[in-house]
């Protein structure tokens, strides 16, 4: 004996079904479209915590060597290479040109930049010590002698690739910390219109 058929479902009971299905699905859209929104919020926080942190860490940085009394340079030319790589962070030392011996690598402030070659050799012009230079990366001396002041400086250490970073956070710190405060001022915003505008979309018909 053949099992009676269940009924057909009303048109009613199929509408509210489909209803439901798609009540559903934007449920299901909201919540990933929450987490899409959740992630790339944390993920600009972090990278704006980084890059703020580096330009505070590197301008504190900075700070402290010149208030130990040492300067800091950034390697741009290749005629120190090996010594010194271009793009390397040089601390120097302040000391006495007489205290400069021949080899000793020293850094000279010249009217149009900074040098820092090696000494090769000491002579004497009109009753005062001029410095002969050469870069090592160079095979003969540098055309003209330079007649140093009282303090020259000494490198004391170099670090690699840091000169990189050190000078990026001086030519854009600025931009960079306009970028951050309009960032801080658009979430600011953004949260404290948030309520309104999730209220105004709750009142829009469906």
């Amino acid at each position: 004996m053949a099992s009676p058929r269940p009924p057909p479902e009303s048109s009613g009971s199929g509408h509210r079904a489909a209803v439901a299905r798609q009540g559903r699905r934007a449920v299901t859209r909201r919540g990933a479209d929450r987490h899409v929104r959740w992630i790339a919020h944390a993920f600009a926080t972090v990278v704006a915590l980084a890059v703020t942190a580096t330009i505070v860490a590197l301008s504190f940085g900075l700070v402290a060597v010149r208030f130990v009394g040492l300067d800091a340079y950034v390697v741009q030319g290749g005629p120190t290479e090996p010594s010194l790589p271009i793009g390397s962070l040089v601390l120097v030392v302040p000391i006495p040109s007489t205290a400069v011996r021949v080899g000793d690598l020293v850094t000279i402030t010249l009217p149009d930049r900074v040098l820092t070659h090696r000494v090769v050799a000491i002579e004497q012009s009109e009753g005062r010590e001029v410095f002969m230079l050469r870069g090592d990366a160079s095979a003969s001396p540098d055309p003209v002698v330079v007649q140093p002041s009282p303090v020259v400086g000494k490198p004391w250490i170099a670090i690699p690739t840091l000169g990189y970073a050190v000078s990026y956070a001086e030519a854009y710190s600025a931009p960079i910390f306009i970028g951050l405060i309009v960032w801080v001022l658009v979430v600011i915003a953004v949260r404290a219109l948030g309520p309104y505008l999730s209220t105004g979309r709750r009142r829009l018909p469906a």
